[in-house]
């Protein structure tokens, strides 16, 4: 079984299939009925987002993951440690080179046997962009890869530039699904209306702005589903959500906190609250602007408004999961970090905001706010906004629909605004939330860090702890990584996301873990409807 600190050497999967077998069957002794569509209300578009080259945040696509499996994927205790998946062993003696030992008879939804020939032309992608293409998205995660191989019909060796510790979990985030190239040839930019995988479902129906169908693959590889077809229906407000689901409209619904109280007095519905440790919300800074490039304003910013109380309250009933810095809610929180964590102290914030206008001989322009218009979103900017207005930050707050919004922070060349809020985490690994401040690390449209960070110190920190080989040297490394962000006040921690899932009382079955996502089928989870 893959552990969180696997580095070298190599590991079987006999003795986990074994205890899945076991937590299988006492899971579903309850003699689950077969059949059926399960209707799942879902927050975000998901024909959007159904190109495994495009994936995005786990959870708001949960479609994409019944269609697709990745080479390792994450179990019923989520990030905490790596499962099997189309790969069934991986050998490395030094970080660098890595084989892959893939699970024989996995069929694509077009009937053809995945091999090791496939997997490759999907790494082949992540090394240079065919001709025509966009970048494949989450491509610079997989640091310094440099060639794939294959070595048999199901082996594939992959070799990196230099050592890279957390490949594995990176891995299992940044790639997230095996496509068959031919699929690709023959639909073009259209795949993403026309996915095809080697998941437990296949696509039945997509319909833009509304749903997306899946049936039953009866050639999937591991678990057979219960249900015959789960339908994904699109819903832009919580409300008509929850409405949907006390109707019987739908299933099972994405929420957010407000509907607790409603839910809690619904007899036919039941729900649970899902901390998602690995989407740690936190602001970025565009340091390629001014004032946003002066230290002093961004300690202003960080120190001028009371970070705490705003995560907490933007949620609704109080109930934000306030993170005190970068690397909380992981094994690698380092209780030192919070000395140097700037205070909320607004008189000393009005102090330097005051120096920085006095040495650039003019006044502090409207600061651009860029975020999605989610109601914590809103929250979050108006309250940001009332407090920074108090020592002489003022801020234009431009809320965006969730696709527009990561278009503009992640793809748009101009990169015009100076506070966003992202989500991308620490849990999974730390290497994955601190590559976005890595100087010139291709997160950001122009090639360099996300908000336009650079500091050499943290650089040689980060690269230490990707190549460390014990684990012991990777926490200091990311520990010490960490402070010097902290200290140059390059991003604000503010809380580790949350989602709440509601179903009705006939659904059984139901597996959540720390990813978020809504788990119909998956080797410690099969969902099934009472008749």
């Amino acid at each position: 079984m893959i552990k969180p600190g696997f580095s070298r050497g190599s590991f079987s999967i006999s003795s986990f299939l074994i205890l899945v077998f076991l937590f299988s069957s006492l899971a579903f002794a309850a003699d689950p009925k077969s059949g059926g569509t399960l209707r799942i209300g879902v927050r975000v578009q998901q024909e959007n987002e159904l190109d495994a080259r495009r994936l995005t945040t786990e959870g708001m696509i949960p479609s994409a993951q019944m269609i697709y499996d990745p080479l390792f994927t994450w179990g019923n205790k989520g990030y905490e440690s790596l499962i099997p998946g189309l790969a069934t062993k991986v050998e490395t003696k030094d970080n660098k080179v890595w084989i892959f030992h893939l699970r024989k008879g996995v069929k694509f939804h077009n009937g053809r046997e995945m091999t090791a020939q496939d997997v490759k032309a999907n790494f082949d992608w992540r090394i240079e962009t065919p001709k025509g293409w966009k970048p494949v998205r989450f491509r610079e995660l997989i640091k310094d890869l440099k060639k794939a191989e294959v070595i048999d019909k199901y082996t594939v060796k992959i070799t990196l530039e230099k050592p890279f510790s957390p490949l594995l979990r990176i891995l299992a985030w940044a790639m997230r699904g095996i496509i068959p190239p031919e699929e690709v040839e023959k639909w073009g930019e259209q795949f993403n209306f026309h996915p095809v995988g080697t998941g437990p479902f296949k696509v039945a129906e997509i319909k833009p702005g509304d749903k997306v169908v899946l049936e039953r693959f009866d050639g999937y590889w591991g678990q057979k589903p219960y249900v015959d077809r789960v339908e994904y229906k699109f819903y832009r407000s919580d409300e008509a959500r929850l409405i949907a689901l006390q109707k019987g409209e739908i299933d099972i619904a994405q929420l957010f906190d407000e509907a607790r109280p409603i839910l809690e007095k619904d007899p036919n519905l039941t729900f649970r609250e899902v901390v998602q440790p690995a989407m740690l919300v936190k602001l970025y800074f565009n340091l390629r602007r001014w004032p946003m490039s002066d230290i002093r304003f961004r300690k202003a910013v960080y120190m001028g408004a009371d970070w705490k109380s705003i995560a907490i309250n933007a949620h609704a009933f109080r109930s934000g999961n306030y993170a005190r810095t970068l690397l909380d809610y992981t094994k690698y929180f380092n209780p030192g970090a919070l000395d140097v964590v700037p205070p909320y102290n607004p008189e000393e914030a009005r102090k330097l905001i005051q120096a920085v206008e006095k040495d650039a001989g003019k006044k502090i322009p409207p600061v651009y706010w860029l975020h999605s218009n989610a109601g914590i979103n809103q929250n979050l900017a108006q309250m940001a906004k009332a407090q920074l207005d108090q020592i002489g930050v003022p801020l234009n707050i431009q809320l965006f629909t969730q696709a527009t919004w990561f278009d503009k922070i992640l793809r748009d060349p101009k990169i015009e605004w100076d506070i966003s809020a992202y989500g991308q985490g620490f849990a999974i690994d730390p290497s994955l939330g601190l590559t976005y401040f890595e100087t010139n690390s291709a997160t950001a449209p122009d090639g360099k860090s996300l908000g336009g960070y650079s500091n050499p110190e943290f650089d040689q920190w980060l690269q230490k702890a990707e190549i460390a080989m014990k684990e012991e040297d990777r926490v200091k490394a990311y520990q010490e990584a960490e402070k010097i962000l902290l200290k140059d006040a390059a991003s604000i921690p503010l809380w580790a996301y949350r989602n709440l899932y509601a179903w009705n009382k006939k659904v059984k079955g139901m597996g959540f873990n720390d990813s978020g996502n809504i788990y119909v089928t998956s080797t410690w989870a099969n969902t099934w409807i009472e008749k």
